[in-house]
């Protein structure tokens, strides 16, 4: 009977569903009309009807006082089997069977099994009207012993699991909000860059229609960014759809500013299309086109090359810049909230890395100190091996 109740229970899926199953498998087991199963509520602190097969209690929760809640709890958690309710006058059985009335005279002795965890008390399952009144075998009160520890195992596991799942929210919360948070750090970025060099160059028209352009493009940037934000519970993940990589490069590249003294260039083949998300693919090749201008300093060159090889389309982004230490690239390179930026959030190659492996792909890195970078993405072409 306690394996047949344990793979009921299993096809339970959240409280609720353990409560009202248990109740409905503890009524058929031991022929009993009214089972009620009382939990206590977490968020208020009462003790509160989960289940019943009591006909005038299954559309009402019944509350116990905040003062009765908690001479009746810590009544549930100093008993650790099953008892009967109408033997013993405590202060605190008076008034839980007040909450639990037999409807039937003849339904002989109610009785309660503790759903109780080592010090913890989750509540408790209540039997009356059983039909012919008769009495509970030892054998009939171990198995609702045994009853008992598995509904406060499940639920136990429930709770546990939701808690976990929150967490996980939390975390993929503030996840996506560092990296919403970094991309917006890129485009103010930008716009400094420009506004820095508005006074100096405002009588160039040339000048002044970059400048225009630049801010136009940040201001996209940012209307892209809030959109794809909004959108995210009706389309969470990425948005894919048949893309040209050489498209994205240069459309990214368009994205940044350049810096003087900076020579960025593109050495772009012809490569198959690809599956992917573009503005997630922008993002990557933006975070590392500005990680590679950062680390030249005041003068150097950047290399954005493409192309097809071994079934994998190639992105790598060069830099001749002051490159970095084993020590560094195994340690700290794609580890998120670190950097070595006074003002950086130590977010960019992770999230960038992020986005790539969602994507079938894969990042890989060379370094040297004091001859330069180069970050190599890698996307698996359909079809081929």
């Amino acid at each position: 009977m306690w394996s047949l109740f344990s793979r009921q229970l299993a096809h339970a899926t959240d409280q609720a569903g353990v409560c009202e199953a248990s109740a409905r498998s503890v009524a058929q087991t031991f022929d009993v009309l009214s089972v009620s199963i009382w939990l206590v509520d977490e968020a208020t602190g009462r003790l509160v009807v989960g289940a019943s097969t009591a006909s005038q209690r299954a559309d009402t929760v019944r509350q116990i006082s905040p003062s009765a809640s908690t001479a009746v709890q810590a009544g549930l958690l100093s008993r650790a089997r099953p008892f009967d309710l109408e033997e013993e006058a405590e202060p605190w059985m008076e008034e839980f069977r007040g909450l639990n009335p037999a409807t039937f005279e003849t339904g002989g002795h109610r009785w309660c099994v503790p759903l109780r965890s080592g010090e913890r008390s989750l509540g408790a399952l209540v039997l009356a009207d059983r039909v012919g009144g008769h009495g509970y075998t030892l054998e009939e009160l171990e198995l609702l012993t045994c009853i008992g520890d598995q509904v406060t195992s499940v639920l136990l596991n429930l709770r546990l699991a939701d808690e976990v799942a929150r967490g996980r929210e939390l975390e993929a919360f503030r996840l996506m909000s560092t990296f919403f948070i970094h991309d917006l750090k890129n485009a103010a970025a930008s716009l400094n860059l420009t506004l820095k060099n508005l006074p100096k160059h405002f009588d160039d028209p040339a000048f002044r229609g970059d400048a225009l352009r630049a801010v136009g493009n940040t201001a996209k940037r940012i209307d892209d960014m809030i959109a794809r934000l909004s959108a995210l519970r009706e389309r969470p993940g990425a948005s894919l759809q048949e893309t040209d990589l050489n498209q994205i490069v240069s459309d990214a590249l368009g994205r940044v500013d350049p810096i003087p003294r900076i020579e960025v260039t593109q050495e772009l083949q012809t490569v198959p299309s690809l599956r992917v998300d573009k503005e997630q693919i922008q993002s990557v090749i933006t975070n590392l086109v500005l990680n590679a201008q950062e680390a030249l300093g005041s003068e150097g060159r950047v290399l954005v090359r493409t192309e097809h090889r071994e079934g994998q389309v190639i992105l790598s982004v060069s830099d001749n810049g002051c490159g970095m230490t084993p020590a560094f690239m195994n340690d700290s390179l794609f580890r998120p909230f670190q950097s070595t930026k006074k003002k950086g959030l130590g977010i960019g190659l992770f999230q960038s890395r992020t986005i790539v492996q969602a994507h079938g792909g894969r990042v890989q890195v060379e370094s040297e100190p004091g001859k330069g970078t180069t970050f190599q993405v890698s996307f698996p072409v359909r079809g081929e091996r």
